[in-house]
C-alpha cells in the first residue's frame, strides 16, 4: 500500500469518526493578566481535551478591546466573551453559545476598599471611578446604567482590566472601582480583603462559551457534554474550584435574549 494510499485512508476515517484534527483555540476574555489565566485556565480545558478526546489550546488577548478584535475576526475556535460581546459577535461571525457556568448569574460591582467612608451608591457622586473598558457588560456598562438612572456622575477612568481596577482601589488611586463578582472571588487573598462590595447590579445570564460556526455541531456536543461533566466528580470539582466555578451547563443562544432588548446601544455611547 502507498503511502498517499494510506494517508487517504486515513483521513477518511478521520472525517468518518468526526475526528478533529487540528488543536482547537479556546479564548478565554482577559480578565486578569494572561500569565494569571493560563495558571488558572490551562489545567481545566486540560481535563475538557482529556474527556472529550479532542485537542485544545489556550489562548487570550492583551487586553479586552484586543480580544473583541479577534473575536470580530472569527480567530477563536471557541470563545469564552461576556454577554455584550456575544450579542455583538453572535451576529457576526455567528458564534453560538454551547456551555454557560452553572447556577450562576452575572451581576456588575462597584468595589471601595474596606475602611472607606462610602456606604451608599449615592456618596460616589462627583467620584473618580475606575473601570476595565468602556465595554465590558457589568463592570462598566451595567454599572454605570444604573448610575446614570440615579443622577449620580462620576469622573469614569479606563484601566484595561479587572485586575487593574482592584489594585487600583486598594492603592487609594480611586475612590471605587466597577468589576464583576467572579474576578473579587478569584483574587489574590490579601488584595480582597483590603476590598468591599458598595453595589450590585441587576443580574443577567453569565459568561457564555461559544463555538465559531467553522467548529462541526459534533465538535461542540462533544465539548458540551465534558464541560457539562466536570462537577460529577472530585477531580472535576478541584479543577473548577481554581477557576471559582461550581460547574458548567448547557447554554443557547436564546437565553442571551434580554441582553438584546436592553438599548446597548444607548448605554455604550453614555459611557464612552
Amino acid at each position: 500500500m502507498t503511502r498517499i494510499r494510506l494517508l487517504g485512508i486515513c483521513l477518511l476515517l478521520g472525517v468518518a469518526l468526526g475526528v478533529h484534527a487540528e488543536p482547537l483555540s479556546v479564548g478565554i476574555t482577559p480578565l486578569k493578566p494572561a500569565a494569571k489565566l493560563a495558571e488558572e485556565w490551562t489545567p481545566l480545558l486540560d481535563e475538557v481535551a482529556k474527556r472529550s478526546g479532542l485537542a485544545l489550546r489556550f489562548r487570550t488577548a492583551t487586553s479586552i478591546p484586543a480580544y473583541g478584535e479577534r473575536l470580530d475576526k472569527g480567530e477563536y475556535d471557541i470563545a469564552y466573551m461576556n454577554p455584550y460581546d456575544y450579542q455583538v459577535y453572535s451576529t457576526s461571525p455567528g458564534y453560538r453559545a454551547f456551555a454557560r457556568e452553572r447556577g450562576q448569574l452575572l451581576e456588575g460591582v462597584l468595589l471601595v476598599r474596606k475602611d472607606s467612608r462610602i456606604k451608599e451608591l449615592r456618596d460616589i457622586n462627583g467620584a473618580r471611578v475606575s473601570f476595565p473598558t468602556p465595554l465590558a457588560f457589568a463592570a462598566s456598562l451595567l454599572t454605570q446604567a444604573e448610575m446614570l438612572k440615579q443622577g449620580i456622575k462620576v469622573e469614569a477612568k479606563y484601566v484595561q482590566s479587572h485586575d487593574s481596577v482592584l489594585k487600583s482601589v486598594a492603592a487609594g488611586n480611586f475612590e471605587a472601582g466597577g468589576t464583576i463578582l467572579k474576578v473579587l472571588q478569584t483574587a489574590d487573598p490579601a488584595l480582597a480583603a483590603d476590598l468591599r462590595v458598595l453595589h450590585k447590579t441587576a443580574a443577567y445570564p453569565s459568561h457564555p462559551f461559544a463555538a465559531h460556526p467553522r467548529v462541526p455541531p459534533e465538535v461542540v456536543d462533544k465539548l458540551r457534554q465534558a464541560f457539562n461533566s466536570l462537577h460529577n466528580d472530585d477531580a472535576g470539582r478541584k479543577l473548577l474550584a481554581g477557576v471559582a466555578f461550581k460547574g458548567f451547563e448547557p447554554a443557547a443562544d436564546r437565553d442571551y435574549e434580554d441582553v438584546r432588548r436592553l438599548d446597548l446601544k444607548k448605554l455604550v455611547e453614555a459611557v464612552k
